[in-house]
């Protein structure tokens, strides 16, 4: 992904419309997404323009915030939470 689809995707203007359940989200899947983005922001804020490291910043602080949610729902598994990460990052 680009920075502009990071930004866009982690914008306030972003946020979906209406509650969802909790125990419908896998926190586990979630988690792993939001740290695989987090790595991939560090790397894109060190090659950015000016501009786009603050809103890079604020996406990352978005991206944190819900994955420190994620981290404690009942239904995560910090071992599989691991694994799935392990393996994306081999075939990053």
């Amino acid at each position: 992904m680009q920075a502009a689809q990071f930004i866009r995707k982690y914008s306030v203007s972003n946020a979906k419309s209406g509650p969802v359940r909790k125990d419908s989200i896998d926190s586990t899947v979630k988690w792993v997404e939001y740290a695989s983005d987090l790595v991939k922001m560090t790397e894109l804020v060190r090659v950015a323009k000016f501009e786009e490291k603050w809103a890079l910043a604020e996406a990352m602080q978005v991206a944190e915030r819900k994955k420190n949610w994620h981290y404690k729902q009942n239904n995560f598994n910090l071992q599989r939470a691991s694994m799935l990460l392990s393996a994306f990052m081999r075939g990053k």
